[in-house]
């Protein structure tokens, strides 16, 4: 039988032992004041009174600096530090283990590129963060584009990797229906990728624009919003070329990762005279790389040597009447587009924000330029980073602070 009270005779024995042994190790090397493993002050031992010993007080400081002063206590700390840590991975790897679409798919390469579940061939983006500064300034270009008085306002929106988050695809309508609540335009529709499987089939592995496959659906796509009752044109042949695309994102991290080869859709199209810039011209240099003339440099820009390169402002007259004007304006997504869209139209303008005050001189105005051009329909195409910051920019408009 345990005889009463040699549990409070060892905890005394066990007191006394660690204050002899503290008071031997502060002999020696005198009190500490600074944890340099856990970059703390120390607790200093407290005064011993009277009042502090009937409250309580005392003893709690007591055993606090006991516990900073012992020989091994920072040691000790740490490892249970690092046992919580690993109780913590633990259970977060059962957690993944029980739901593996919880993990995070994103493995970084530089700052703002990464790849998706492992997928060696491909470089994505992250979703945008929407600052104050941002949304202000849309919804003052929106108002600027509601001025185009009796111009049907149009939108079509892109989504890629800038606007999904892989891991939570479905938070990515709650950015559409922002887009269009700011908007506001007459029609809208989006170009919809639900998941990384179904991005992965639409856009090349290393730039951030549509393949052949995606601007061919988005042309049809648009066409249905802006002319359901037109039937979109066919593409006549595919054409493959011997050379991997590397593409913007391989040139921006040095990662020449791809597996593609470079692919167009040609289409047989309707004569049309092109300006650029004001100048007659030929946009795209599809026929010279079906003739073999092109470079195979591994980080050349194939999308826009064989599509076409940027201009301020690109006009399509198509030689037909009565099938009215379209004011275009977009991104450089709209580059392997802009004469499928044209084809149905008897004038195109294409206006790239991004350029066109360089060339114009002022920033774009496009309820002047609708009224000047008699244009009856304004369409809007690009990606979430052409809404939020390229079009309120080069329609000169700001949203003040973030």
């Amino acid at each position: 039988m345990r005889r009463k009270g040699s549990g409070s005779g060892v905890f005394i024995a066990l007191f006394l032992l660690s204050w002899a042994v503290l008071l031997a190790g502060m002999l020696l090397t005198g009190p500490r004041e600074v944890s340099t493993l856990e970059n703390r002050a120390l607790t200093t031992f407290p005064p011993l009174t009277a009042g502090g010993i009937a409250t309580g007080d005392f003893q709690d400081a007591l055993e606090e600096a006991l516990g900073d002063h012992l020989p091994g206590s920072e040691a000790v700390r740490a490892g249970v530090r690092e046992a919580q840590a690993g109780v913590l991975r633990g259970m977060q790897e059962a957690l993944y283990a029980l739901r593996p679409e919880l993990r995070s798919g994103y493995t970084a390469l530089t700052e703002g590129y990464y790849r998706y579940r492992g997928d060696a061939h491909r470089i994505v983006e992250k979703p945008e963060a929407r600052t104050p500064g941002a949304e202000a300034a849309l919804e003052r270009a929106a108002e600027a584009l509601h001025r185009a008085e009796g111009a049907r306002l149009c939108l079509y929106f892109i989504q890629n990797s800038r606007s999904v988050d892989f891991d939570r695809p479905e938070e990515r309508l709650e950015t559409w229906a922002w887009l269009r609540e700011r908007l506001a335009p007459d029609a809208a529709g989006a170009f919809d990728v639900d998941s990384y499987e179904a991005f992965s089939e639409v856009f090349y592995q290393t730039d951030h624009h549509w393949n052949a496959k995606g601007s061919y659906r988005g042309y049809r796509e648009l066409m249905a919003l802006l002319r359901p009752e037109d039937a979109p044109l066919e593409p006549a042949e595919t054409v493959t070329f011997p050379f991997v695309f590397n593409g913007a994102y391989a040139r921006q991290t040095n990662q020449l990762c791809a597996d593609e080869p470079f692919e167009v859709y040609a289409f047989e199209l309707p004569r049309m005279a092109v300006t650029l810039n004001g100048k007659r011209g030929v946009y795209g240099r599809l026929d010279a790389y079906r003739k073999g003339r092109y470079t195979v440099e591994p980080l050349t820009n194939h999308y826009a040597n064989c599509y076409g390169g940027e201009y301020g402002e690109i006009v399509y007259e198509n030689g037909e009447a009565g099938r009215g004007s379209l004011l275009l304006i977009a991104s450089s997504y709209s580059n392997p587009i802009n004469a499928l869209v044209a084809s149905h139209y008897d004038r195109t303008y294409v206006i790239d924000p991004r350029y066109y005050a360089d060339w114009a001189g002022q920033p774009f105005d496009p309820a002047a330029y609708a009224a000047e051009r008699e244009i009856g329909t304004v369409a809007l195409l690009g990606d979430i980073r052409f809404f939020l910051e390229e079009l309120p920019a080069g329609l000169g408009v700001k949203g003040g602070e973030d």
